[in-house]
C-alpha cells in the first residue's frame, strides 16, 4: 500500500461522511483518475467504500484483516510488530522472517499472511492456511540467552496466545499441551513453530512462528482436521477481529519475553501448570524412535515434561510428540 493510497485511507477514517474527490486531489496533488486508481485499490483490499455523484466517498468498514493499516494503529509495544510485513499470500511466513533475519532484521520484526500454500507445523507438518479467516504470524527473536533455553520459547509463547484470547473473549475452556499447542474443548485452536539458528554458545535468531484458527467455520477444514481442530468463532460465538487479536498477542509476547530472558520460565510456570491438559493424565511420549509411557506430573523450571512410568521413576522430558491415551 503506498503512502498516497495510506493517506486517503485516513482521510476516510477521519471523515463524518463524504469525503469529495477534489479534496483527495487538492490534499495529495494527484488526478482524479489517480483517485479512483487508489480507492479501487483499497477495495481489492476489503475496504467497504461508497460513492455517489457530487459527494464523493464514504468509508462503511474495514476489513477483518491483519493488514497494516488495522494493525500498526492498535500496537502496544515498543518493537513488536514495529516493523512489520504483510503479505496477502506466501508459503510460509517462518521461511521469510527467516530470510529476513539472516539480513539483518532487527528483533521484533514481524511477518503475517493472510494465507500460506506451505504452512507448517512441528515434526514437518502442514498448518492448514486459508484466506481471510485465521492468523498466522512470525517474529524474529534474538535473545541473549543459550542455546539450550530456546524450546521454552514454545511454552512462552502458547501462554501468551491464550492471554490474548481471553482479553477477546473471556469465559473460554483454553488449556495448554505441552510443548506448544493451545487447545479448547479439547481441540486444537493454535500451534506454536520454533526454527532456531544458532552457533554453540550463542543464539543468532529464533523465529517464533504462530497460527491461530479464529474465523473459520467449522465446516472449513478438512476431512482429517474435522473434530480435531476448532476455532474462536465456532466457540465464541462472534466473528473476532483478527486485527486486535494479533495487536494484543504482540503485546503479550514483547513483555513475556522480556521477563523469560530475564528470568528464565519461572515466573510463567505457575500460570502455565494451571492451564495444562495434560497434568495427570497418561500419555504416550515419542522421542527420538522411542516410546515413554506414564502420568504427566507437571514441568520441570526448564520446562521439561515430567512424566512418572509404570516403575514409579519419574523422567524428564525436554522435547517430543504427545498423545493422550484417554480423555
Amino acid at each position: 500500500m503506498t503512502p498516497t493510497t495510506v493517506g486517503i485511507l485516513d482521510l476516510l477514517r477521519r471523515s463524518q461522511g463524504y469525503v469529495s474527490g477534489e479534496a483527495m486531489c487538492v490534499q495529495h496533488g494527484i488526478s482524479r483518475a489517480a483517485v479512483w486508481k487508489h480507492i479501487g485499490g483499497l477495495r481489492e483490499l476489503g475496504y467497504r467504500i461508497s460513492s455517489a455523484p457530487r459527494r464523493g466517498y464514504r468509508l462503511d468498514a474495514a476489513p477483518n484483516s491483519p493488514l497494516p493499516t488495522e494493525v500498526l494503529p492498535l500496537l502496544a509495544t515498543h518493537r513488536f510488530g514495529r516493523a512489520y510485513h504483510f503479505l496477502r499470500r506466501t508459503d510460509s511466513t517462518n521461511r521469510v522472517a527467516g530470510e529476513l533475519a539472516e539480513a539483518g532484521a532487527a528483533e521484533g520484526t514481524t511477518v503475517v499472511a493472510d494465507t500460506q500454500t506451505a504452512g507448517r507445523g512441528r515434526l514437518g507438518r502442514e498448518w492448514f492456511s486459508p484466506p481471510g479467516v485465521n492468523l498466522y504470524v512470525s517474529i524474529i527473536l534474538r535473545p541473549r540467552v543459550q542455546p539450550v533455553r530456546a524450546p521454552q520459547l514454545a511454552l512462552v509463547a502458547g501462554l501468551c496466545v491464550v492471554r490474548a484470547v481471553r482479553c477477546l473473549c473471556p469465559g473460554l475452556p483454553l488449556r495448554l499441551k505441552w510443548p506448544n499447542d493451545v487447545y479448547c474443548d479439547r481441540r486444537k485452536l493454535a500451534g506454536v513453530l520454533c526454527d532456531l539458528s544458532a552457533d554453540m554458545d550463542e543464539i543468532r535468531h529464533l523465529i517464533l512462528g504462530i497460527g491461530v484458527n479464529v474465523n473459520l467455520p467449522p465446516t472449513g477444514f478438512p476431512g482429517g482436521l474435522a473434530g480435531a481442530a476448532v476455532t474462536l468463532q465456532e466457540m465464541a460465538g462472534i466473528e473476532v477481529s483478527r486485527p486486535q487479536l494479533l495487536a494484543g498477542l504482540l503485546a503479550e509476547l514483547e513483555q513475556a519475553v522480556e521477563l523469560w530472558v530475564d528470568e528464565g520460565l519461572g515466573p510463567l510456570l505457575d500460570e502455565w501448570r494451571h492451564l495444562s491438559i495434560l497434568e495427570g493424565r497418561e500419555v504416550r511420549v515419542h522421542v527420538l524412535g522411542q516410546e515413554l509411557t506414564g502420568t504427566v506430573t507437571g514441568l520441570s523450571r526448564e520446562g521439561a515434561l515430567r512424566l512418572r512410568t509404570a516403575t514409579g521413576k519419574v523422567r524428564e522430558v525436554l522435547s517430543g510428540d504427545v498423545t493422550v491415551a484417554e480423555w
